[in-house]
């Protein structure tokens, strides 16, 4: 086929017929800011509980109110429309306020990882070329390396949190815990002690910068992803209308980090469109995250695969049973889902588990499985509305007909591009059939009805002998075995067969002493073909993930190949 012809009917795609009968296959978008949707929401649900902290609960008046302090103060510092002001904070109510603020006044939010070293938190501010850095006192010293232009604000760990929390933060001060800052540096509070803002900026929302967020760096050097106004809305709104909320009715868990886009768009960004009641938790403990549902009867939860698994591991299941009936839609995102895992949760709780399929570029959802029709498990789901995937040549700007490719999207939710790295834009758009396409990265096909699957990460391919060998897959079969409880497949390489594949494999605690790696190996070959079972099997107690939940694989390709780096030398 040419180039230029379409693989099928744009208009009325494939997977429509499947939408679940409440969702349109377009919906419009408002042109409307993200601080301006916060100001709508409290206009019109100024009482109801917007977020609660560590005990104490903000209410939308209060939330909006303190946003636009804090929008005010950055302002007093000289933050003008276009500049960064780059936020290290984890999930706490000063999160929302300086990022709404910032964006309040045509700033950008640039989230940093708090999990950063001095190093990166250091070459990211001069990259972005940013103008403030707002930072939790826990953190100091991740900013310590700061270049002398750049203002620091200073979030206190007490500032939200009921009596008892800030009476602890001013203990640690006291005994020395909580460092001081390394440089003159403005208190957050002293920001909300002015006048609030008293006119937001009219930017425009499809060209207007409103965040800047890094990709998980998982294939390489992370890369800012420049998101828009327009690209976070419409990715919000597609959500709202695809799990069918209602206004002011939910209580959302906000565990994952709102600096990764999964957290910023899909868990903060919808809870203020649909008025819900967000409840964060800074840090994952599996036993408090249950106490938590329980107690504020919490019925949107949304989680990582890590999430779970976690969560069965760790926690009784007489007591995860009790989220039956309260939890009413567990999401899963940021990496795939072992079925295994969503059969044995959903067992369990009750609780369905929607999975998802999305990227930091693309706000970050494109796909995801009915809420309430056909669910295929393994399947990432269908497009959201207004939104086109379709299956490409890798190499070439091709959109195939048939057969597997590189997965790529068009819509309003994908990103303006890569900040300040033109290659890398070119290398990732593309034109055709009229069309902007974003490459993902991802090796994909689409079935009959219109479901999309992932088979592997394009840059995760074993090659065995000459064969491609796709680690989810064989991810997927570990899962089955009885006694691990998480897995992760790489190539390693190998003279003679190119790549040998290794797995890492967490057992479960039961199983520790009992079952021997060849025990895994011989278990594999009898359920996988002869170039895909694992050669080498190694037993570890945790494997590394990124913030968002996410099994790091190429640190463990990064080890293997150090380790043998050292024995050759």
């Amino acid at each position: 086929m040419s180039g230029e012809e379409p693989p099928f009917d744009f208009e009325n795609p494939p997977w429509v017929k499947n939408y679940d009968r409440h969702v349109p296959p377009r919906v419009d978008v408002p042109d409307i800011t993200l601080h301006d949707m916060l100001v709508d929401v409290a206009s019109r649900y100024p009482k109801a509980p917007a977020v609660t902290f560590m005990g104490e609960t903000l209410t939308y008046s209060r939330l909006v109110d303190e946003t636009l302090r804090v929008a005010s103060g950055l302002r007093r510092l000289g933050v003008g429309e276009g500049d960064c002001v780059a936020i290290l904070l984890p999930n706490t109510p000063h999160f929302i306020t300086v990022a709404y603020g910032a964006m309040a006044i045509g700033a950008r939010a640039c989230l940093l990882n708090p999990l950063w070293s001095p190093f990166q938190v250091e070459e990211s501010v001069r990259s972005l070329k940013a103008r403030v850095v707002v930072v939790q006192d826990l953190l100091l010293d991740r900013v310590k390396r700061l270049p002398p232009d750049v203002d620091l604000i200073v979030a206190g760990i007490g500032d939200y949190g009921g009596g008892l929390f800030k009476a602890q933060a001013a203990l640690g001060r006291i005994l020395g815990r909580i460092p001081g800052a390394p440089r003159r540096a403005v208190r957050y509070r002293s920001l909300l002690r002015g006048e609030p803002l008293a006119e937001t900026c009219s930017c425009d929302p499809s060209k207007t910068v409103a965040a800047m967020l890094y990709t998980g760096g998982t294939t390489g050097t992370p890369k800012a992803v420049m998101l828009s106004h327009k690209n976070i809305v419409a990715n919000i709104i597609y959500q709202r209308v695809w799990f069918n909320r209602r206004e002011a009715s939910d209580r959302v868990l906000g565990l994952l980090p709102f600096f990764h886009a999964y957290g910023f768009g899909s868990i903060l960004g919808l809870s203020i469109n649909i008025a819900a009641h967000l409840i964060l938790m800074p840090h994952f403990d599996p036993e408090r995250l249950v106490d938590l549902v329980l107690r504020y009867r919490i019925n949107l939860i949304p989680g990582a695969p890590t999430v779970y698994i976690m969560l069965l591991k760790r926690v009784k299941e007489e007591k995860l049973a009790r989220l039956r009936g309260v939890a009413e839609i567990c999401f899963s995102g940021a990496s795939p889902l072992p079925v295994e895992i969503m059969k044995r949760w959903e067992n369990i709780t009750g609780c369905r588990i929607v999975e998802g399929y999305g990227l930091t570029e693309t706000s970050p959802v494109a796909a995801a499985n009915p809420i309430y029709g056909k669910r295929k498990p393994g399947s990432i789901g269908l497009p959201m509305p207004n939104t086109l995937l379709a299956i490409a040549d890798p190499m070439e700007p091709r959109l195939l007909r048939e057969g597997r490719g590189e997965l790529v999207v068009s819509g309003l939710q994908v990103m303006l591009g890569y900040y300040n790295m033109p290659e890398e834009n070119e290398a990732v758009f593309f034109e055709c059939c009229g069309r902007r396409w974003l490459r993902t990265g991802d090796i994909a096909y689409m079935d009959e009805e219109g479901y999309f699957y992932i088979v592997d990460r394009k840059k995760d391919i074993i090659k065995y002998k000459g064969h491609s060998v796709y680690p989810r897959y064989v991810e997927e079969v570990l899962y089955k075995h009885p006694c691990i409880a998480e897995a992760a497949v790489i190539g390693v390489p190998d003279p003679v067969v190119g790549e040998n594949i290794k797995a890492f494999v967490v057992l479960r605690p039961e199983c520790k002493g009992r079952v021997s790696e060849s025990d895994i190996i011989e278990w594999a070959k009898e359920r996988l073909g002869a170039h895909e079972y694992p050669r080498i099997v190694e037993f570890r107690d945790e494997l590394p993930k990124s913030p968002a939940g996410k099994i790091l694989r190429r640190l463990l390709r990064e080890e293997e190949l150090k380790k043998r780096g050292a024995g050759q030398g």
